[in-house]
């Protein structure tokens, strides 16, 4: 895909875009924690306590105390227990790395994403991708989540580019409406949402290439 001459900036969402799904990977913890839940059960229990720490207003520690007790088991913080879990969550694709390598060979990176960002820097890390985005930008540091506007704006800002040289992708259509609405060029991939009435649409990442 050619972006007009005008587009200097890359920004990605993690989840549903480089990562696989962290949804997915929550309806999988009464296995890991083992204890007998269903998966819709597991994911209604741990997505109000996700989403607390996802604005930052807890710690990763305090999200696993509270995630355990209400799983009914001692609220304790494991490092070993949530490194498993983050075990789950992989590359969306194989050769993820050599897409980011390709995208960063003609444009600047950001990452912008609602998620944990001590998890996020993480995996990123632990993938090798980490060097490759100029910035990294979770809705953690900031306390605000997608699709709130300044959240948009402020990875621009860090970026030091206009929101109108810059394209969004991302797996959510309410994501890619909001980064239309400040000038961005969006593009949407079927993820969480399967479609989008605003943006691009496009399979997968490596089709950017």
């Amino acid at each position: 895909m050619l972006f007009p001459p005008e587009i200097t900036t890359v920004i990605l969402d993690f989840n549903g875009v480089i990562s696989s799904d962290l949804n997915a990977a929550a309806r999988s913890l009464g296995d890991l924690l083992v204890v007998p839940l269903k998966p819709e059960e597991a994911y209604a229990r741990w997505r109000p306590i996700y989403l607390q720490a996802s604005l930052g207003r807890i710690s990763v520690e305090e999200y696993w105390r509270e995630l355990r007790s209400s799983f009914g088991l001692p609220p304790y913080y494991s490092p070993a227990e949530e490194d498993r879990w983050l075990s789950c969550l992989v590359p969306l694709e194989p050769a993820m790395a050599q897409i980011l390598t390709t995208l960063g060979e003609r444009y600047t990176l950001g990452l912008l994403s609602n998620h944990v960002g001590v998890w996020t820097r993480k995996l990123l890390t632990r993938w090798g991708f980490m060097d490759m985005f100029r910035t990294v930008l979770v809705s953690s540091d900031m306390g605000i989540r997608k699709p709130d506007l300044a959240v948009y704006r402020e990875i621009c800002r860090r970026l030091k580019v206009i929101p109108e040289s810059a394209v969004y992708v991302a797996d959510e259509e309410e994501d890619v409406v909001a980064a239309e609405k400040v000038g961005m060029v969006p593009i949407f991939i079927p993820g969480e949402d399967r479609e989008s009435k605003v943006g691009t649409k496009i399979e997968r990442l490596s089709d950017l290439l």
